[in-house]
């Protein structure tokens, strides 16, 4: 059992929790959790790169001299690879960098990286984040009064329009709910800000996966 503080938005402590971390599993899976990032990094990219081979240069095929007794090298026409504003050999060309795994090794991954940032005491919790409207200065003083540094993401049971826009102009802080996290993203930050709501819901999925 992991024992967490629930810290209200001033800072203040108000209770002790226990968490049983063993719902997410007994070991981390770093392989798995390689496997992800890579899954998920890959998937970010566009694959719009693109050069032109020498059917797609403008130009003539005439060789530009003669093959001999110029004392010069020789030279093909100047739309082949190597000649100034010609073609790039074996350039690259769009394609799809997409990869994708299976739904429960994607699961797996996810408890591998929150058990990783539970043992580590990478985890603030506090008691509730809710914003009538958006107020970016009281996000920040929250962040501030937690003592959280840095990069951060912020986990809740149920976003709201008011508190994403809270949250999205805070320098390297995000902010997701608890159903749409993925390994990447709880990886990447230094540490993760969750309400009690979404530490109470984390637990109650966990034991069911399990």
């Amino acid at each position: 059992m992991i024992e967490l503080t629930v810290y209200d938005r001033q800072g203040k402590e108000l209770e002790k929790v226990q968490f049983d971390e063993t719902c997410l599993g007994t070991f981390i899976n770093m392989e798995l959790l390689h496997k992800a990032v890579v899954m998920y990094e890959a998937n970010q990219r566009q694959g719009t790169h693109s050069v032109k081979n020498c059917r797609l240069i403008t130009g003539s095929t005439k060789k530009p001299f003669k093959q001999k007794g110029t004392g010069r090298a020789r030279m093909g026409f100047v739309r082949r690879a190597g000649s100034r504003g010609g073609a790039i050999a074996h350039g690259p060309r769009p394609r799809d960098y997409r990869m994708d795994m299976p739904r429960k090794a994607r699961q797996a991954a996810v408890r591998s990286a929150l058990l990783g940032k539970f043992r580590d005491g990478e985890v603030v919790v506090v008691n509730e984040l809710t914003q009538a409207q958006p107020k970016t200065k009281e996000m920040a003083a929250t962040l501030k009064n937690l003592k959280i540094g840095g990069s951060c993401l912020v986990v809740v049971n149920e976003t709201s329009d008011a508190l994403v826009k809270s949250v999205r102009n805070i320098a390297e802080t995000g902010i997701m709910p608890l159903a749409g996290i993925n390994a990447y993203e709880i990886l990447r930050p230094k540490q993760l800000l969750m309400t009690k709501d979404a530490l109470d819901a984390l637990q109650a999925m966990a034991q069911e996966v399990k």
